[in-house]
C-alpha cells in the first residue's frame, strides 16, 4: 500500500494562480494524494468562488471550506489541519508541483521517525532555494531543465521548515498541535511548530529530489513588515536560539548542496583556488602547481575561475594571467573551493571549512606529517598534523599528485578510497625547450656559471639529500678523469628552507666546486636545466618530482632516485640510484659524464617521456573531479566538515571567553 497524503490550501486572493495550484496537485500528485482541502478565507476575488465551486464538481478529492469572515493564514491553516485523515500537506496557493513531488516527499517522511516534516526544494523558498541559495529565481529559468535531482543525498535536516509547502506528519500533529493562533495572520508560525517539534527530539528535513514552484506573491500587503517584526519577536521570546542555529546552518555545504548542483545542470560552475600559500619571490613546485591550474582552468568555458589571495603581490601575479582574485573571503556564488596544496596556517583552515560550496585539497606528500623536522617545532607538527587531518576527512576530494601519493594516504589517513583521486602535475614542456644560445650564453656570464656542470634545482629539506649529494660529487671530482676537460662543477638551485638539516643557510664556504645560486627566475632555471650536463636528483622523498620531468623537458639527461614516486614519473627515461652510497651515485655521474652517446639516449627518452604530463590533462582531470562532487556529493564528508567546524568555532569561543589570570 502506497504512502498517502492529504493536502491543505488556505485560498485568499488570484484565483488564476490558484487554479493553477490546485490543478497541478491533481495533475502531478498521482497515488500519493489523499483529499485535497480547500480554504477560501473570505476572499475578496469576485472570479475565486464560482472557480473553487468548478474545480469541486470535477475533483471528487476536493474539500471545500469557506469562510464567513477572513481568519488570516494561521487560523484558516489550523481548520484544514483538523479535517485530515492522515499525514498532510500544507500548500500556498501560489505554487505549482511537479510530477513525483508527493511521493518523494512522502519518502523522505518515512527515512526514519525523527522527522517532524518534510520542505521540498523550489525556485523561491529561502533554504530550499535553487539554483541561488536563499535567494529567489524566475521559475522559467528551471523549467525544461533536467536538473538530474535523483544524483543528490534523497534529504538535507534543516533548522527549520519553510511555509509555502511543508509536509507535517500526523503523528507528530497529534502530538503538538497545528500552529499558534499567537502568530495572528501568519509570519514565523512554521517556525515556531518546527521548533516545538525539535523540542520533542523530531527533525524537519529538505527532500532534495522534490521540486515545487513557488511565485511568491505578497500576501499581506503594507502590513506585511510590521508583522513580520512582531511575530519574530514573540518568536525569539519563546527560542532565543532560533536565528543562532539558522546562521549556523547557512554557511554550511549542506545547506547548499542542492543550490550548487542545480546551477551546475544549468551550466554554471564556479570554482575559487586559494593561492593564500604562494611565494612570489621564491616559487616551489605547489605554487606551480597552482599557477598552472589557474590558468589551464580559466581556458574552460562552463567554469568561472577566482582565486583567493592574501598579499597585494599575489593579487598582481594573478591579474597578469587574467585571473580574478580577491582578499575578502568566499562568495556566495561559490560551488568549489580548491586549496591546492597542504593547509599550514589556522586562517587557511578557516576558510576551508567555512567554504559555502564543495571543497577540494590537493595534499601533494607526507614528509611533513611524519617528521616535526620539515616544520619549526613539534608543536608546530601536531598543529599541523590536526589541520591536516581535518582538512582531509572533511573534504569532498583529496586529489593525489601520484599513485604512490594516494596509497601513503589511504594507508596512514584511512581516507575512503573513492574520495581520493590520482591526478598527476604537468610540466610546460614548449617554454623549457625554447633555446636561445646567445641569451643563454648571457644568462650564464650574469649567473658567474662556466660549463661543463652537474645540476640539482629544489629545496634543501633534509629528505632532498643534499648531504649525500654533496659527499657524492667530492668522490665524483676526485675520480674524474683530468683527460677529459675541467672537472664539472655542482650547481645548487632553490630557495632556503631553513628546517633542520638545510643546507642553503650554511654558514662558510662550500666544498670545491660546489655554487650555490639561491632562487632564480624561471628564464633562468631553464637555461641551466638546458646547458647542464645531468641532472642529479638524490631525494628520499617526493610526492611526485616535478624538478625532474622539467630537466627532462629542457633536453637533459637525469639521474633520479628509486624511492617514492620518483619512478612512477620518470618511467625509463632516467637513470636510478638505488642503493644510496655516494660511491654509487657518483659512479653514475661519471657515467653520464663521461658518455656523450648514453647522454643522447637518455635525452630522447626524457623527451618523450614529457609528451604523457601536460598542464591540459591536469586541468581536464580536476574539472571532471569537480563535475563529479557537484553531481553526486558525498554527505559523510560534508558532516564531518560540519561537525570540524562547529569545533574549532567551539574552541574559538572558549579562547575568547577564557579568565585572563594577572600575574602577582
Amino acid at each position: 500500500m502506497s504512502l498517502k497524503s492529504d493536502i491543505v490550501i488556505p485560498v485568499y486572493a488570484d484565483a488564476p494562480g490558484t487554479r493553477a495550484c490546485i490543478e497541478s496537485v491533481f495533475r502531478c500528485s498521482g497515488e500519493s494524494l489523499g483529499q485535497v482541502i480547500v480554504i477560501n478565507d473570505c476572499s475578496p476575488d469576485a472570479e475565486m468562488a464560482p472557480m473553487l465551486a468548478e474545480l469541486q464538481l470535477k475533483h471528487s478529492e476536493m474539500v471545500l471550506i469557506t469562510n464567513e469572515a477572513n481568519l488570516g493564514f494561521v487560523r484558516s491553516a489550523n481548520r484544514g489541519l483538523a479535517l485530515r485523515r492522515q499525514d498532510v500537506v500544507l500548500l500556498n496557493n501560489d505554487t505549482v508541483v511537479t510530477p513525483g513531488w508527493l511521493s518523494e516527499m512522502l519518502e523522505v517522511a518515512y527515512a526514519h521517525d525523527r522527522v517532524a516534516a518534510v520542505v521540498p526544494l523550489s525556485n523561491n523558498a529561502s533554504i530550499c532555494s535553487v539554483p541561488a541559495y536563499c535567494e529567489p529565481t524566475d521559475m522559467r529559468e528551471l523549467e525544461g531543465h533536467d536538473l538530474k535531482l535523483d544524483s543528490l543525498p534523497r534529504f538535507t535536516a534543516i533548522p527549520t521548515g519553510v511555509g509555502f509547502c511543508m509536509l507535517m506528519r500526523h503523528v507528530v500533529l497529534n502530538m503538538i498541535g497545528g500552529f499558534d493562533p499567537a502568530y495572528g495572520r501568519g509570519y514565523n508560525e512554521e517556525n515556531d511548530w518546527s521548533m516545538r517539534a525539535q523540542t520533542l527530539g523530531f527533525i524537519v528535513v529538505r527532500a532534495n529530489r522534490a521540486l515545487v514552484y513557488h511565485l511568491g506573491a505578497a500576501s499581506f500587503g503594507d502590513t506585511r513588515g510590521e508583522l513580520d517584526r512582531a511575530n519574530t519577536e514573540l518568536l525569539l521570546s519563546r527560542y532565543p536560539y532560533f536565528l543562532d542555529e539558522v546562521s549556523t546552518f547557512s554557511p554550511a555545504a549542506e545547506a547548499r548542496i542542492a543550490a550548487s548542483h542545480v546551477r551546475r545542470q544549468l551550466g554554471s560552475t564556479s570554482v575559487c583556488i586559494s593561492v593564500r600559500h604562494i611565494d612570489t619571490a621564491n616559487r616551489h613546485g605547489t605554487d606551480v602547481y597552482a599557477l598552472q591550474l589557474l590558468q589551464h582552468l580559466k581556458a574552460e568555458p562552463s567554469l568561472e575561475v577566482s582565486a583567493l589571495v592574501k598579499r597585494p603581490d599575489q593579487a598582481s601575479l594573478l591579474a597578469a594571467i587574467g585571473i580574478e582574485a580577491t582578499t575578502s573571503g568566499h562568495s556566495e556564488r561559490q560551488q568549489i573551493f580548491h586549496h591546492p596544496a597542504q593547509i599550514f596556517k589556522p586562517e587557511d583552515l578557516r576558510l576551508f571549512l567555512s567554504a559555502p560550496g564543495q571543497t577540494v585539497i590537493t595534499f601533494h606528500d607526507l614528509i611533513a606529517w611524519r617528521t616535526p623536522s620539515a616544520l619549526r617545532s613539534v608543536e608546530e607538527h601536531e598543529r599541523y598534523v590536526t589541520m591536516s587531518f581535518a582538512a582531509l576527512h572533511s573534504a569532498q576530494a583529496v586529489i593525489a599528485i601520484s599513485n604512490h601519493n594516494r596509497e601513503e594516504m589511504l594507508r596512514e589517513l584511512h581516507l575512503p578510497p573513492e574520495r581520493v583521486h590520482t591526478v598527476y602535475l604537468g610540466v610546460d614542456a614548449g617554454a623549457l625547450q625554447e633555446r636561445k644560445e646567445a641569451c643563454n650564453q648571457s644568462r650564464l656570464e650574469a649567473l658567474n656559471v662556466r660549463r661543463p656542470y652537474l645540476l640539482y634545482v629544489g629545496t634543501d629539506y633534509a629528505h632532498k639529500n643534499l648531504k649525500l649529494l654533496l659527499d657524492s660529487y667530492a668522490i665524483f671530482r676526485h675520480r674524474f678523469p683530468t683527460t677529459e676537460g675541467p672537472v664539472p662543477q655542482l650547481l645548487l638551485v632553490g630557495a632556503p628552507s631553513f628546517s633542520l638539516g638545510s643546507l642553503y643557510d650554511r654558514e662558510g664556504q662550500w666544498p670545491m666546486g660546489v655554487q650555490y645560486l639561491g632562487s632564480l627566475a624561471d628564464e633562468d632555471v631553464r637555461v641551466l636545466y638546458q646547458e647542464a650536463l645531468t641532472f642529479v636528483f638524490p631525494s628520499a622523498y617526493e610526492g611526485f618530482g616535478l624538478p625532474l620531468l622539467e630537466a627532462m623537458a629542457a633536453g637533459t639527461p637525469v639521474i633520479c632516485s628509486s624511492l617514492t614516486a620518483l619512478p612512477e614519473v620518470a618511467g625509463d627515461a632516467a637513470l636510478y640510484i638505488k642503493d644510496f652510497s655516494p660511491e654509487e651515485i657518483a659512479t653514475l655521474m661519471l657515467k653520464v659524464a663521461g658518455s656523450a652517446d648514453l647522454r643522447r639516449v637518455f635525452v630522447e627518452k626524457g623527451r618523450e617521456r614529457v609528451r604523457q604530463f601536460t598542464w591540459q590533462e591536469t586541468a581536464r582531470r580536476t574539472v571532471q573531479i569537480y563535475k563529479n562532487i557537484l553531481e553526486e556529493p558525498d554527505k559523510i564528508s560534508m558532516f564531518q566538515r560540519s561537525m570540524f567546524w562547529n569545533l574549532r568555532r567551539g574552541f574559538e569561543k572558549d579562547a575568547i571567553n577564557a579568565p585572563v589570570l594577572e600575574s602577582k
